[in-house]
């Protein structure tokens, strides 16, 4: 009887535990969050459409509430770390053609190695990099896709931190007016986080004749969440929209004469600002609204579209 007593105390101290440390775990970002810059999200330019109608056709039922931001924490590029990219990519440490606050750059027979101090990106080329000859064989993609994940993989280059998403670019050589050669192809590993993909940071590995990597160029910073943040409605990014608010368009049509957005799909990114090699430019990394769909022209033509805009709360917003 006394061992059953025994047992049930102990049960029942092991359910308060787990559930003291859940709620904390749930609520340590529970107290109210601090004021946000406003998010300021690239413009690329073009006809951004104008005075349109809105129709929501997306499933919006299981849209989140609130999502975490997070704050960038630079890489730190110091003496052990700068060893380990001069042994990656062959340049001596002590050959460095030039140094001042910001960068530090060294050159070697055929490679250059760009360190940037404020920011922890760095560049790395040789002198084959966008340069064409007529005897280059460049992999195919799949090829390309295997060599640099087993680059980044053995030198253990990308940060733990994220998932990674790998898209394919092509550099192209225009002997004549019909003709494009591939000198190049960039695999680039781009940043996802809670599921999401952050927009801005990437990780690229050029590859070119024969396999040889070529370049490499890191914009990739760590994050560290300081708080759960709500997030407007659907409907108030409808009327944002309709206030003509956004300015992150992707158009298929240059026409600015718009008549109507048909909204297909409601998805959700991270944006984190990389401003220069030399100074990062904004210093949180915020979640934001991704709308795909249909856009209908005054003139009758249709097209495709893609828009982002904030996504946090504007009354957690900065004035």
């Amino acid at each position: 009887m006394r061992n059953n007593i025994k047992v049930l105390i102990v049960t029942f101290l092991i359910i308060i535990i787990g559930l003291s440390f859940s709620g904390c775990t749930k609520n340590q970002y529970s107290k109210k969050p601090a004021l946000l810059p406003a998010l300021k999200l690239p413009s690329y330019g073009g006809f951004i459409p104008h005075d349109f109608d809105v129709q929501l056709k997306a499933d919006v039922s299981n849209t989140p509430h609130e999502m975490l931001v997070y704050k960038i924490d630079p890489i730190k590029i110091n003496e052990e770390e700068t060893k380990k990219l001069c042994t990656i990519f062959g340049v001596d440490i002590n050959a460095v053609s030039k140094e001042d606050q910001q960068t530090v750059i060294r050159k070697q027979g055929n490679g250059e190695l760009w360190i940037f101090k404020k920011t922890g990106f760095y560049n790395f080329s040789t002198k084959d990099l966008d340069n064409y000859f007529p005897q280059k064989q460049v992999p195919g993609d799949e090829e390309c896709l295997t060599l640099a994940k087993s680059f980044v993989k053995k030198y253990e280059l990308l940060p733990d931190l994220y998932q990674y998403r790998t898209s394919i670019d092509y550099t192209t050589y225009h002997p004549s007016f019909n003709e494009d050669i591939i000198i190049d192809k960039t695999v680039t590993f781009h940043p996802i986080i809670d599921g999401k993909e952050v927009i801005g940071p990437k990780f690229g590995v050029t590859i070119g004749d024969k396999g040889k990597i070529e370049g490499v160029t890191s914009t990739l910073y760590n994050i560290i969440p300081v708080g759960i943040y709500p997030l407007k409605s659907i409907d108030e990014i409808v009327n944002e929209l309709k206030q003509d608010k956004a300015v992150h368009w992707w158009t298929e049509l240059d026409n600015p004469d718009a008549d109507k957005l048909i909204i297909e799909k409601v998805a959700f990114e991270y944006y984190g600002d990389i401003g220069t090699v030399f100074d990062l430019g904004q210093l949180f990394v915020q979640p934001i609204y991704k709308l795909q769909g249909e856009i209908i022209y005054k003139n009758g033509e249709k097209g495709r579209f893609t828009v982002a805009l904030p996504a946090i709360d504007n009354q957690f917003i900065m004035p």
